[in-house]
């Protein structure tokens, strides 16, 4: 369901994953009371800003509540179950000029789930690799590229 309706949740023990508008795992928790936890959700704030989020949701016993959200935390590995975000690098140089997510992908030409993977580490070695590159040959990473392509 969209996040927007979330007080139509049930009022019982589930796991629940939130999703984006491109069918990625965000995050996943557990409750005892969904509809009451999505009241003040601590990540509500950071999925608004998203668009398009979904809360998916899967009724348990409550004794089950917590092996099912570690097995789904396990196969997903969802960026906001990460217990702080990363406070350097993409994150926090994006941070540093003011810029969502949505804004530095819109401005670099990619999707927004690209930007949160490179913050979240994922395809980092490609940068690792043209940063000793560029230690290698002496140069600035403009030095690359043909300048129609920077």
């Amino acid at each position: 369901m969209a996040l927007e309706d979330r007080n139509s949740l049930p009022d019982e023990p589930c796991v629940y994953l939130a999703i984006d508008k491109d069918n990625s795992v965000l995050y996943v928790g557990m409750s005892d009371n969904l509809r009451q936890k999505w009241k003040s959700h601590p990540k509500l704030e950071a999925l608004s800003r998203l668009e398009g989020v979904k809360i998916s949701y899967i009724r348990t016993e409550a004794e089950l509540l917590r092996k099912l959200e570690n097995a789904l935390i396990k196969v997903f590995k969802p960026p906001l179950n990460l217990t702080e975000a990363p406070k350097k690098g993409i994150a926090a140089l994006r941070e540093k000029i003011g810029l969502t997510q949505k804004q530095l992908g819109d401005l670099v030409g990619v999707d927004t789930s690209t930007i949160r993977n490179w913050e979240y580490g994922k395809g980092s070695e490609t940068f690792a690799k043209v940063a000793r590159l560029c230690k290698v040959l002496e140069c600035d990473i403009e030095d690359l590229f043909e300048e129609e392509a920077v």
